[in-house]
């Protein structure tokens, strides 16, 4: 009893570096994007420019691209559904059951699918 004790309290290393690292990662890239903006605007600020707009990258018809995409995504879910359900399993061992394949490929194709249709519209709205 007291051997697993002993045990259970002689951490991994691994177990304490990986979050530690996670969080340095994530913290140095919030970091690095927050300076480099900041420096932009400075520089932009000393060349006389107006820093204001730069953070607005108007986006046509942003509620409808959003919304197609919304849309692409759910069809895309529901296809690969049924592509899982209907589709024959065969697997390394004959068993393909588990795997997450075809809702990744009709989520990205519908997906990109609906993103190429907003792109057409929106330039044939910007057209005239």
């Amino acid at each position: 009893m007291d051997q697993q004790h002993e045990e259970r309290k002689a951490m991994n290393p691994t177990e304490t570096l990986v979050p530690i690292a996670l969080f340095a990662m994530i913290f140095g890239i919030v970091y690095v994007t927050i300076t480099a903006s900041h420096r932009q605007r400075m520089a932009m600020i000393e060349k006389g420019m107006d820093p204001t707009g730069m953070n607005r990258k108007e986006i046509p018809l942003k509620g409808l691209r959003n919304g197609m995409l919304l849309m692409a995504v759910g069809l895309g879910l529901y296809l690969g559904y049924l592509m899982d359900s209907t589709m024959p399993q065969y697997g390394m061992n004959g068993d393909m059951d588990d795997t997450p394949l075809p809702y990744f490929i009709m989520v990205m194709l519908c997906g990109g699918l609906a993103l190429v249709l907003h792109y057409f519209i929106a330039r044939r709205k910007q057209q005239g």
